[in-house]
């Protein structure tokens, strides 16, 4: 009977593994074109990637979708690419131009989806090299420059075909640096005579201007109070937009995928 008492422990960790279970069907909707479910995207990247991919779909109509998952749950990373391909619907419907890069972050695999309209160009022998270029930094953990490098070299490719030109791509893909900071002396108590005056005379100036700011304020108050509330309509307004504009993203357009593509693992 003591055996039993480990019973609800392991219950409770069954339960918590299912809740956990990452399946195409317990996926959110998509809110962009970048979907980061593992969490492992810097934001500044996170938004660079997503204007390239509105960038490549407004001048193309050729879309692409970069998504992370923490798990595929013992499903194959092939299967998982599709079915997602297939229930977002990525890429138009007259022309199935959609790719997806899928991350799969504790199982270690990676996936490129192509849609039919986009396997002339990227074919599985083309998108397996993109794929393998990325290892090292996927092996590094350094999720970002990873994403980054096979976004822009399908997003690349597909530009090439179409004979655009996006802006999005002219920009260097930042590279992880360390900067050594030079060491600095200590000068503070060699301050000249000259330096002394410029710094008692800033001290004055900044005072003075001070004082004046105070003074126009207070006669401007009135005029500040009565536009005051415009100004924050308007803000909301602008708000409310932005916000309806995230809203309205409904993934794909109605394209499928005949199961193309390449996947591997670090």
């Amino acid at each position: 009977m003591r055996n039993l008492k480990w019973l609800p422990l392991l219950l409770l960790t069954l339960i918590g593994t299912a809740l956990r279970a990452e399946t195409v069907a317990k996926l959110p909707a998509p809110t962009g074109y970048v979907d980061d479910y593992a969490g492992v995207f810097s934001s500044p990247v996170q938004s660079q990637m997503e204007s390239l991919c509105k960038e490549l779909h407004d001048k193309t109509k050729a879309q692409i979708f970069v998504v992370t998952v923490n798990t595929l749950d013992g499903e194959s990373v092939e299967q998982f690419a599709n079915n997602l391909f297939h229930t977002w619907k990525i890429g138009e419907k007259k022309t199935d131009r959609g790719a997806l890069l899928l991350f799969a972050i504790k199982d270690h695999r990676w996936r490129i989806e192509v849609g039919y309209g986009l396997e002339g160009i990227l074919n599985d022998a083309k998108v397996g090299e993109i794929g393998r270029a990325l290892v090292p930094d996927l092996h590094a953990a350094n999720y970002d420059n990873a994403a980054q490098l096979g976004l822009r070299a399908v997003a690349q490719a597909i530009a090439d075909d179409s004979k655009v030109q996006l802006a999005a791509l002219q920009t260097a893909t930042p590279q992880p640096v360390s900067v050594e900071q030079p060491a600095t002396a200590d000068n503070s108590s060699n301050l000249s005579p000259g330096w002394v005056v410029v710094i008692v005379i800033a001290g004055i100036v900044g005072f003075v201007g001070i004082f004046v700011l105070i003074l126009i304020k207070g006669k401007n108050k009135s005029w500040s109070t009565s536009w005051g509330s415009s100004d924050i309509d308007h803000s909301s307004s602008s708000s409310s937009e932005d916000s309806s504009s995230s809203e309205s993203f409904s993934g794909g357009d109605g394209g499928d995928s005949g199961g193309g593509g390449a996947s591997g693992s670090w």
